[in-house]
C-alpha cells in the first residue's frame, strides 16, 4: 500500500542522496550499490571494534531482537552483554534517572521515543546523526507520514524505532452485517449501520451493541489512568485543537478541549463498569473474545484477534479511528504512545557500538523479521515497506495492514515537549477523577491548565517555546487519510 503522502524512496538504501553519491569516488559508489543495509551497517561497526554492550528493554520486546543481536555480534564484533528487564511503563522514570547520575551504566534504552524531549534536555541522549552518516542507513527517513519526526528533536535524530504501535480501528464486522441488527439499528436511528466515520456516529452504535446482560459492551478503549488519557488527545486533536500556543499559554480549555472532555466521559455509558481500572491485561482477552462492539486499539491486537486461538477470528472490520466535525471540517486523528525506539546514553564509553546495534534493527530486512513474528507480537510495523511485506501482511491481515497504513497517515505523539510525563500525568489525573466521578467534568480543564502553568514556570517558557517546532513537525499532514 502507498499513498501520495509517503515520501517516494530513492531506489538506494539507507536514503543516500544522490548528492552524496555523486561525491563518491567510483569504488565507494560501487561499493554503495552492491551493499545492503546490513553489511554498510557492519562494515561501519568494525571500525568502531567490537563491545559488549548493556541495554535496558523489556524481555517482551527483546526476544523478537535478542537473534539480530547475536548476528550482529558475528558479524561485526559488537553484541548484546546485559539486559536490564523492565517494562517499557517504567523505562522512562528509570532512564531519567540515569540522566541524573550520568553512569553510562547502560549503553542504550528501548522507551517510548515521546521521552526524546525530555531525555536531550537531561543531556542524556547522544544523538545519531554522525554514525547515520557513518553508516549510510537512517531507519527514521523510512517511517509513514511525518513519523520520521517523532524520532528527531531539536534538528537531531536521536531514535530508531522497532515498535509503530499506532491506535487503529477495530469494529465486529459480523455485528455491523447481521441484518436483523442492520434493521433494528434503522428502525431505532433513522440510519443504516456503517463503519463510523465520527466519534457520535460510532457512539449510537456503541449504545446499540451495549447490552450488559450478555456481558457485551460497545466500547474496548480504556479508561485508567495510566492509558485512558491516550484517548483524550486523539478527540481533542480531531476537533482542530492543539495544547499549546506559540507563546506556550495552554490552549485546553477551549471548544476542542470541552468536547474531548464530553466525548472522553461520555464513553462510561457504553463501557464495562470495572474499565476504569482495567489496563491491556484486562481488556484485550475482552476484545480478543468478542465482548466488544469496537475500540481505537494498539494495532498489534490484530495478531491477537486474528490467531489461531481467537473466538472472534475473521469477525473484525479493520480501520483508521473516527474523526470529529467539530472544528468544521472533517479531521481524523490517531496516536502513538509507546511509540517504542532505542535511544543511545551519551555518557556511554561504547555508545558508537550502541549506535550501529540500534541501526542494524533498524533496516528493512531485520525490522520486518521483528515485527512479523506470529506468537511475539509487542513490535508493529512502522517502515513504509513494511506496508507491502509478506510477512508482516501475513501477521496482520491484508485488512489490517490497510488500516494501519492509513492511520500512520493521521497519528500525532502525545505532548512531544520536555517535561512530557509530567505534563500528561496532570491531564490523566483530572480526567480519571472526573470518569470516577470525584471531581466535575467542567473542573478538568481549569485544573489541569493550572498544573501546566506551573510546569512551564519550572521548565522555562522560552526553552519550551523553541521546542514547539519539533513537537508540530510531529503532528499529522493530512486530515483525512487516502
Amino acid at each position: 500500500m502507498k499513498s501520495p503522502n509517503i515520501r517516494r524512496r530513492n531506489l538506494l538504501k539507507g536514503s543516500l542522496s544522490v548528492a552524496g553519491l555523486c561525491g563518491l569516488p567510483l569504488v565507494g559508489l560501487q561499493r554503495v550499490l552492491a551493499a545492503s543495509e546490513e553489511q554498510m551497517i557492519i562494515d561501519a561497526a568494525k571500525k568502531a571494534g567490537g563491545a559488549d554492550l548493556n541495554g535496558m528493554i523489556w524481555s517482551l520486546y527483546y526476544r523478537n531482537m535478542k537473534r539480530l543481536a547475536e548476528e550482529f555480534k558475528q558479524a561485526s564484533g559488537t553484541g548484546i552483554g546485559k539486559i536490564q528487564d523492565i517494562s517499557i511503563f517504567q523505562i522512562p522514570q528509570r532512564s531519567m534517572a540515569e540522566a541524573l547520575s550520568q553512569s553510562g551504566e547502560f549503553d542504550f534504552f528501548h522507551v517510548d521515543s515521546n521521552m526524546i524531549p525530555s531525555l536531550a534536555s537531561a543531556g542524556l541522549l547522544e544523538p545519531l546523526d554522525k554514525y547515520i552518516k557513518a553508516a549510510g542507513v537512517d531507519p527514521s527517513s523510512n517511517m509513514v507520514g511525518n513519523f520520521g519526526n517523532f524520532m528527531r528533536f531539536g534538528g537531531h535524530t536521536y531514535g530508531v524505532p522497532t515498535d509503530g504501535n499506532v491506535h487503529i480501528e477495530y469494529v465486529r464486522k459480523d455485528l455491523l452485517e447481521n441484518p436483523e441488527e442492520r434493521k433494528k439499528f434503522a428502525d431505532k436511528y433513522g440510519r443504516e449501520m456503517a463503519f463510523p466515520a465520527t466519534w457520535e456516529e460510532e457512539h449510537d452504535l456503541r449504545k446499540f451493541f451495549t447490552r450488559p446482560d450478555e456481558d457485551m459492551y460497545g466500547s474496548g478503549d480504556l479508561r485508567n489512568r495510566a492509558n485512558g488519557v491516550t484517548w483524550w488527545y486523539m478527540y481533542f486533536y480531531s476537533a482542530g485543537g492543539f495544547t499549546f500556543d506559540d507563546d506556550m499559554k495552554p490552549t485546553i480549555n477551549t471548544d476542542a478541549g470541552k468536547y474531548a472532555v464530553e466525548h472522553y466521559l461520555r464513553i462510561k455509558e457504553t463501557s464495562h463498569p470495572e474499565a476504569a481500572g482495567w489496563g491491556t491485561p484486562q481488556m484485550i482477552p475482552r476484545i480478543v473474545r468478542g465482548h466488544v462492539f469496537s475500540c481505537q486499539y494498539w494495532d498489534g491486537t490484530i495478531a491477537q484477534a486474528e490467531g489461531p486461538k481467537s473466538t472472534t477470528q475473521g469477525k473484525w472490520a479493520y480501520g483508521i479511528p473516527p474523526g470529529s466535525k467539530h472544528s468544521g471540517k472533517l479531521i481524523h486523528r490517531s496516536i502513538s504512545s509507546p511509540l517504542a525506539a532505542i535511544l543511545v546514553n551519551r555518557y556511554s564509553k561504547r555508545k558508537e557500538q550502541a549506535a550501529y546495534m540500534a541501526l542494524y534493527w533498524g533496516t528493512l530486512k531485520n525490522s520486518a523479521e521483528i515485527v512479523s513474528h506470529r506468537s511475539w507480537t509487542f513490535h508493529d510495523p512502522w517502515h513504509e515497506n513494511h506496508l507491502g511485506h509478506k510477512d508482516v501482511t501475513t501477521a496482520y491481515t491484508p485488512a489490517g495492514i490497510n488500516a494501519i497504513g492509513r492511520t500512520m497517515q493521521i497519528t500525532t505523539p502525545p505532548i512531544y515537549l520536555t517535561g512530557y510525563l509530567e505534563f500528561q500525568d496532570a491531564l490523566a489525573k483530572n480526567l480519571s477523577e472526573a470518569y470516577v466521578g470525584q471531581i466535575k467534568a467542567d473542573e478538568v480543564l481549569p485544573k489541569t491548565e493550572a498544573a501546566w502553568i506551573r510546569l512551564i514556570a519550572v521548565i522555562g517558557k522560552n526553552k519550551l517555546k523553541k521546542e514547539l517546532q519539533s513537537y508540530k513537525a510531529a503532528m499529522p499532514s493530512v486530515d483525512v487519510p487516502v
